[in-house]
């Protein structure tokens, strides 16, 4: 297990192009997200995915992605006019959407659904991974499966390292504010469905617009 210590808000090049390197090889980055420690690996790698199911010791769940742009959001999923308004609104932040998936990704990463979970996280870490990478990463938890989240590098060390098998590589930007997890809505159903209230309040209505309202009264 590879140990990097990186900034939070100005991570370094160096630091950036090592966990590029390790995912582009297939291994798995542990990194600070804007809620806690995540586990990366190159999404549309599969073999890459099967590895975050056994470091997690965790039955085969759908995993969520990070994107870096909305051109890439239309590459992964499939994005309607209702849908865009929310991405519109509150990405990038802490709020994951559930949309409907284009068949190009690997089964084992929405385990055979026909919706992806997506999030565009404010954070310059995994912003400049994902940019650099080209493609979605994964965003699921720096922890074993039930376990509770973690907020240092230091302590997804010490979580790991009794183990065989570990992250290759933690960038470490020590301890990151304890937030809470983000809020999960599902837009691939109507109405939209909150599946996780998390630290962002999301209305399942956008408000009319004044012309729209006037149309209606007609």
């Amino acid at each position: 297990m590879e140990i990097i210590a990186v900034s939070l808000h100005r991570p370094q090049a160096g630091a950036i192009a090592r966990a590029l390197d390790v995912l582009k090889a297939g291994g798995v980055v542990a990194y600070p997200t804007d809620t806690a420690y995540g586990l990366a690996v190159d999404a549309t790698n599969e073999e890459a995915i099967g590895k975050i199911f056994v470091l997690k010791k965790r039955a085969q769940k759908p995993l969520p992605v990070l994107v870096d742009s909305k051109k890439m959001v239309h590459r992964y999923a499939t994005v309607d006019d209702r849908a865009a308004k929310y991405l519109a609104k509150y990405w990038p932040g802490s709020v994951t959407f559930v949309l409907p998936c284009r068949q190009i990704l690997p089964a084992s990463l929405t385990v055979g659904l026909q919706t992806l979970a997506m999030r565009m996280a404010d954070v310059p870490i995994a912003k400049a991974i994902v940019r650099g990478l080209g493609k979605p990463i994964t965003c699921t938890s720096a922890n074993l499966s039930g376990a509770g989240v973690l907020y240092s590098g230091q302590e997804v060390v010490r979580h790991f390292q009794k183990f065989a098998m570990q992250p290759d590589l933690v960038l470490d930007a020590g301890d990151i504010p304890e937030n809470p997890p983000t809020t999960i809505v599902d837009l691939s159903v109507t109405p939209p469905v909150i599946l996780r209230q998390g630290i962002v309040h999301v209305p399942l209505r956008f408000p009319a617009s004044p012309r729209t309202s006037r149309k209606a009264r007609k």
